[in-house]
């Protein structure tokens, strides 16, 4: 095997988890020195192409990502059917070694940030910025409709900025910083934009996402003082929607009313960028715990990683379902019918692995259980 090669196969092996780190006494960030790793293979135009291409030609341009989705979601009917197995595309399409489905997640019809947003309610204490993300703008929209519409009702003017893009971390978890670098400025631009006042609070639906913004935005523009300087300035507002959803509820003071027994039992998988990445792991308990609508209960090995780790899910496919396989079986076992978790790529991972298992447990987000199981008295946070 070419040296370049062997290397690119070993440094993609990693699930940048954070899991090293947090063992390590002296907490080395090895996700970062994997990253510098796969940086210098970018470098050397030995990774992959067609991460190269849709890390510098697609990600960094929103119409052009606008445009191959809407291409996708119109042409889905011809390459997305059942494939006979017969076909050669049916090897180039499969999941596994045993040729098992995978399910592509549907892409929505109207793309989020093209769609009417909330008006403010009276009485907005906070200023609120929302990064909406890839998955929740494309695939997703109720998602970042659910987080914005709670935000609304706990009395934020919820600000949705229309320039903003990917957070970058696709691109700078494969080592092109490149690109990386251009979609932090867009972000930056968006989010911070000079000569305005900027939001109390930016959060995102998506902890992978309010990762990025907060912890690997800065670096990336350190050789730039000014923008470094307001980078900074941004991470320091920068809050994962959990924490941020339940610090407005304790300043509300609300009460969780007492939850009949038969009330959706929930769980939560920790995704790894928001429990050992930004060292959340009450918030998202205490905000399903306080659900009016729904019961809590913990399951075993909550932060385990569920094998999904960026582009590690499909350089490494079988290794990855084997991880999701037994998250899976620890989610089913807490005998929860919901499953939620509070990044994107961790949502789509589980997803498909449920679809394929055709388990009955669903998944959802933390903003989509916020919206769905809060008391039924409106604003009443």
């Amino acid at each position: 095997m070419p040296r370049g090669r062997r290397y690119r196969f070993f440094l993609s092996a990693c699930l940048q988890c954070g899991s090293c780190t947090a063992a390590c006494p002296n907490q080395v960030d090895t996700a970062l020195v994997i990253q510098a790793g796969r940086a210098r293979l970018a470098a050397a135009r030995e990774s992959s192409w067609i991460g190269r291409f849709i890390t510098k030609k697609i990600l960094p341009s929103e119409r052009r990502l606008r445009r191959l989705l809407g291409l996708a979601r119109a042409s889905r009917a011809l390459w997305a059917k059942k494939i006979p197995t017969q076909s050669g595309l049916h090897l180039r399409l499969r999941r596994g070694l045993d040729g098992q489905g995978r399910r592509i997640p549907e892409i929505a019809n109207t793309f989020f940030l093209h769609q009417k947003q909330p008006s403010p309610e009276p009485g907005a204490q906070r200023r609120v910025s929302l990064f909406v993300g890839c998955v929740a703008n494309y695939l997703k929209p109720q998602v970042a409709q659910a987080a914005a519409t709670v935000l609304t009702q706990a009395h934020c003017a919820v600000d949705i900025p229309l320039g903003q893009g990917c957070c970058g971390l696709p691109a700078y978890g494969l080592g092109e910083n490149e690109a990386a670098i251009e979609l932090a400025v867009r972000n930056l631009d968006a989010l911070m934009p000079l000569g305005q006042a900027p939001p109390d609070v930016i959060t995102s639906p998506c902890a992978s996402c309010a990762y990025m913004l907060k912890k690997r935005m800065p670096g990336l523009l350190s050789a730039w003082p000014e923008l470094h300087q307001r980078a900074q300035q941004l991470a320091e507002r920068v809050q994962p929607f959990s924490r941020l959803f339940t610090q407005l509820r304790a300043d509300s003071a609300v009460s969780k009313k007492n939850s009949s027994e038969n009330t959706p039992l929930l769980t939560f998988h920790d995704p790894c960028h928001l429990a050992k990445g930004l060292g959340e792991r009450n918030a998202p308990r205490q905000l399903l715990g306080q659900l009016a609508g729904a019961r809590y209960v913990e399951m075993d090995q909550a932060d385990r990683c569920c094998g999904q780790g960026g582009s590690f899910c499909l350089s490494h496919q079988d290794l990855s379902e084997k991880i999701v396989s037994n998250k899976l079986s620890l989610a089913q076992k807490s005998g929860a019918e919901v499953l939620v978790t509070e990044c994107s790529g961790c949502l789509l991972q589980l997803s498909s692995a449920l679809w394929s298992e055709d388990s009955a447990l669903e998944v959802i987000s933390t903003a989509e259980a916020a919206l769905r199981y809060q008391s039924a008295k409106k604003g009443s946070m």
